[in-house]
């Protein structure tokens, strides 16, 4: 049985990069195995490729001066267009990591944002819309986003720094002048977290495999235990450790034998 799942960057780093995988638990080895062997088919959030490879000094200057591509057209003649800001630059690491995971099989969730830079990449390379039509998908993610986002977690953790002047997360953004680069960095990891769990959630991927305890995040994360239940009461993440992961793929695998 193919059981889908969504790996956090605290796990499918040690995964598919051989040197961290041969000196990290025997753990990641097996996940390597089992989505070598097509049983496990894995993803991961384009969050990782965008927000999350800029440096955290970047971040808040970055998206203050975000600007989205657009096109204008006039019975069917383009008159005005643009591509807006460019994609943050890969680090060097991510660079080489991950191509070796989308050979390995894992492919880009995505979730739309106005504000937010998306990846541009092959088609090949993102989820397919096979369990949940596009529609359906956008649909279940943002309904899942927003109730993420109503435990005060995810982005409106962010927006309520902000100064509350016209506009959204560019515009308040460049009002702030309060929030430190680390301090607005840290609310944008926890931005991530929430968009991809939602992402996840949306495409119906059976499982988000991470390692985060949100031992640093407390309250204002989507994985702090209070608010890590109230969402799977509504919305079935299935948020789950690596080693739980693994016995849960090994009992269902055996009752299909």
């Amino acid at each position: 049985m193919e059981v889908w799942v969504t790996f956090d960057s605290n796990v499918w780093e040690s995964i598919v990069d051989e040197n961290k995988r041969a000196n990290s638990d025997e753990v990641y080895t097996q996940l390597f195995h089992l989505i070598q062997s097509k049983i496990i088919t894995p993803f991961f959030f384009e969050g990782i490729a965008t927000i999350e490879t800029m440096k955290n000094s970047e971040r808040k200057a970055y998206i203050a001066n975000f600007k989205g591509a657009y096109s204008i057209a006039i019975d069917g003649e383009e008159i005005s267009s643009s591509k807006g800001s460019k994609a943050p630059e890969l680090t060097e690491y991510l660079a080489s990591m991950i191509p070796k995971a989308l050979e390995l099989g894992f492919r880009f969730t995505k979730l739309p944002r106005v504000g937010a830079p998306a990846l541009d990449i092959d088609e090949k390379y993102l989820a397919p819309d096979v369990r949940h039509d596009l529609g359906d998908r956008l649909e279940r993610s943002f309904k899942c986003l927003r109730f993420i986002e109503s435990l005060g977690a995810g982005r409106n953790h962010l927006m309520k720094q902000l100064p509350e002047v016209e506009g959204g997360l560019i515009q308040r953004t460049k009002a702030d002048n309060n929030l430190s680069d680390k301090k607005y960095a840290k609310s944008v990891g926890e931005w991530v977290d929430g968009d991809a769990l939602a992402a996840s959630y949306g495409y119906g991927i059976d499982y988000f495999c991470t390692n985060d305890r949100a031992s640093s995040a407390g309250q204002t994360s989507i994985f702090y235990h209070e608010n890590l239940k109230k969402l799977e009461s509504k919305y079935p993440v299935n948020v789950i450790t690596p080693e739980d992961l693994i016995c849960n793929v090994k009992t269902n695998a055996s009752q299909f034998k």
